[in-house]
């Protein structure tokens, strides 16, 4: 059967049990719970491949599909795994998180937490919760427990993450404003 089959893995958050945070139950998108398995048996794969670039949980779909020897929708934001017949990711393709529980289903995002990783840099904005927006910055490759917040250290690097942030947020809030 494992000659005709591919078995996928995957899951929609990882645990962040280090820092007393269990299942559905954070306003925060770190590593922890951000990190999620995927495990991809091919059809008669007899050795293991390792994927270290980021992907994200909206590959799987475009993936499928090449698999399945179908177009891929052009409205899917994902990408094929480079495994599959994808490219290398480039290094500025923008990988997002979200966390919006507590916003509305069909409504515009305002009040969530959202954290964008690019290259090994990860900025997550909190907004919606108080009056003031907060952000955290990361180096995951210097610091992949996220215990150091470079957000006021590297002010231009996070003033440009941040607008790049702030405008993905404003631009999928565009089927909801009114104009």
């Amino acid at each position: 059967m494992l000659d005709n089959t591919y078995i996928i893995m995957t899951s929609d958050h990882g645990e962040l049990f280090e820092r007393g945070i269990r299942g559905h139950v954070t306003l925060t998108l770190y590593e922890g719970l951000t990190h999620i398995p995927l495990i991809i048996h091919k059809p008669g794969q007899q050795s293991r491949e390792d994927v270290f670039q980021r992907t994200t949980a909206a590959d799987i779909l475009p993936t499928l599909m090449q698999i399945t020897g179908q177009a891929v929708p052009d409205w899917t934001e994902g990408a094929v795994l480079p495994t599959f017949g994808g490219a290398e990711a480039a290094s500025d393709r923008m990988v997002y998180s979200v966390e919006a529980k507590s916003n509305p289903k069909y409504a515009a995002l305002t009040e969530a937490t959202v954290a964008m990783y690019q290259d090994d840099m990860k900025l997550i904005r909190y907004f919606g919760y108080t009056d003031d927006d907060k952000y955290e910055l990361y180096n995951l490759k210097d610091d992949p427990d996220e215990l150091n917040n470079i957000y006021e250290s590297e002010t231009g690097l996070a003033n440009d993450l941040t607008t790049a942030l702030k405008d993905k947020v404003y631009a999928e809030n565009a089927p909801y404003r009114r104009e």
